[in-house]
């Protein structure tokens, strides 16, 4: 009768002894599961507060850098005189004569560099501007969160540079930006506007009316010249 209740308290021993090795176990894993998620969290906030403005950073620095030479427009011999102030006449005249001598030059200036640098057609970027913006610089479409001359936005290319949507009315930076859309679109007028969604055929049909008004007045001019 003793061995037997003896029998009995070992086997009662050895399964409290599993027991609380059981329970043991479950606080192990949750604790090294708790540490785990700590340090996942840790991780995390390491990359969102160090490396991600280390990468902002970069990307801030080459952009400036890549902009470096085309903003070095005034110590430029690539846009001749004749150039500017043909396209100054060309811009006088699809505004209507609404923009002062100054801005006219500037603008000119600026389009034939950007157009030069990337192959381009400087009249298809006045077009483009023209259907944008009407060569209001500081056009904003507060409803698309787009800016400047060639209504370039910001959550899809200002914000990838590094840049504030501010900086997109700098007519310096959106006329860059306007050409390399326009190229990068592979020089399509539909899908600068909308990029790869539905195209708008009005948008296009507008575009293009500006573009032949455009090579019907440079072809006049040079008729007329002569």
């Amino acid at each position: 009768m003793k061995l037997f209740n003896i029998h009995v308290i070992t086997c009662n021993s050895v399964g409290d002894f599993q027991s609380k090795m059981k329970k043991r176990m479950i606080l192990h894993t949750t604790l090294e599961s708790v540490k785990i998620v700590f340090l996942v969290a840790v991780t995390a906030f390491f990359v969102l507060e160090y490396i991600a403005p280390l990468t902002q950073k970069s990307l801030r620095t080459s952009f400036p850098a890549g902009m470096e030479e085309f903003l070095s427009i005034t110590r430029s011999s690539d846009s001749s005189v004749k150039e500017v102030l043909h396209l100054a006449n060309v811009i006088r005249f699809i505004t209507g004569n609404q923009l002062s001598e100054a801005k006219m030059l500037r603008y000119a200036g600026l389009i034939s560099h950007a157009s030069q640098k990337n192959g381009l057609n400087p009249l298809e970027i006045i077009a483009i501007i023209m259907a944008e913006s009407n060569f209001r610089e500081d056009s904003i479409n507060k409803e698309t969160g787009d800016y400047g001359l060639g209504q370039i936005n910001w959550e899809h290319w200002g914000k990838d540079f590094g840049l504030m949507p501010h900086q997109l009315l700098d007519p310096s930076i959106n006329i860059f930006l306007t050409c390399h859309v326009y190229k990068f679109f592979g020089k399509d007028f539909g899908k600068y506007h909308r990029g790869n969604g539905i195209k708008s055929r009005v948008y296009i049909v507008n575009v293009r009316s500006i573009l032949s008004t455009l090579k019907a007045f440079e072809k006049g001019n040079k008729e007329n010249v002569s």
